[in-house]
């Protein structure tokens, strides 16, 4: 029987523009193409989680009364994730990304309906129906420390991407299961430059298992017990947008279906690599039978 997975956060609205450069301070350019599509590093996750056909997926998470909430809604649904939504009468959130001719991106986002998840919204989920929890950034801060006490109470693992970056109370490091971050948000968490050292900090103060993103480098886990490096997989970058939420995704449903992590963290590399070979973001996730 498959496991169940939780993913709570966010979900946006993208507005993905292609340019061949970021413009400067002042600056007016010409952008080359514009793409709309559903997003938001939440949505993203459980898309990727659903995808994989590993694990079913759960989703839940605070949308608009309106067409961009209604649309996101029914684009995970299609592909088999259960939307368990509040609505409320605020837009549904929505991201300004620009993509250069690098496949670099730069991301604007307007949290919209997503500040309104609150821990009230959380007194009747059942946690102990999910084996592990999904968390990201762009839900309220207290959101995110009410779910990861509770989810630690019950012992039901929290994977947590604490991304974008936003300073967080140290006393959670222990409680959280597996803290996924990129080498910028290493930096920004850790308050030190170096990737080796940054990695003893966070580990010093309590995290369990953390996995460090390195894009092209691959990623590498480090507990107080073991390191693995695991390659990327290389393929042509059109868009990296998602890449990150592909690999959490694929992470989380390949460690809950019973992957070691070092199996779990090539599952990932592979999903990630077919990512930013493709524009977008929920569309661009490849399912389970593409990576085999």
């Amino acid at each position: 029987m498959k496991k169940n997975i939780l993913v709570i956060g966010s979900l946006n609205m993208d507005y993905t523009i292609y340019c061949d450069k970021f413009p400067k301070d002042g600056e007016t350019i010409f952008g080359i193409s514009r793409f709309i599509q559903p997003g938001g590093k939440g949505a993203n996750q459980a898309a990727a989680v659903g995808k994989s056909g590993l694990t079913n997926c759960y989703f839940l998470a605070c949308r608009g009364i309106d067409n961009d909430g209604e649309q996101i809604e029914k684009t995970l649904t299609d592909i088999g994730v259960h939307c368990l939504m509040k609505k409320v009468p605020v837009e549904t959130g929505n991201a300004t990304i620009f993509v250069n001719r690098e496949s670099e991106n730069q991301i604007v986002v307007v949290s919209g309906a997503n500040n309104e998840l609150i821990p009230d919204d959380l007194k009747d989920v059942e946690f102990k129906d999910y084996s592990c929890i999904v968390l990201q950034n762009e839900i309220p801060e207290k959101t995110n420390e009410y779910i990861i006490k509770k989810a630690h109470s019950l012992n039901i693992p929290i994977i947590y991407n604490p991304a974008p970056y936003r300073p967080m109370s140290e006393e959670l490091y222990e409680k959280i299961n597996y803290f996924i971050v990129n080498e910028v948000e290493l930096q920004s968490y850790a308050k030190e430059p170096n990737i080796d050292k940054g990695i003893n900090i966070l580990l010093s103060k309590g995290i369990q298992n953390l996995i460090v993103t390195l894009g092209s480098k691959g990623s590498l886990f480090a507990s107080l017990d073991q390191t693995i490096s695991v390659p990327c997989y290389k393929s042509k970058v059109v868009d990296t947008v998602g890449a990150g939420d592909t690999y959490v995704g694929y992470f989380a449903s390949g460690l809950c279906s019973g992957l070691d992590v070092a199996s779990a963290m090539d599952l990932a590399s592979r999903a990630s690599s077919i990512t930013v070979s493709r524009k977008g973001s929920i569309i661009s996730i490849p399912k389970g039978e593409e990576i085999k």
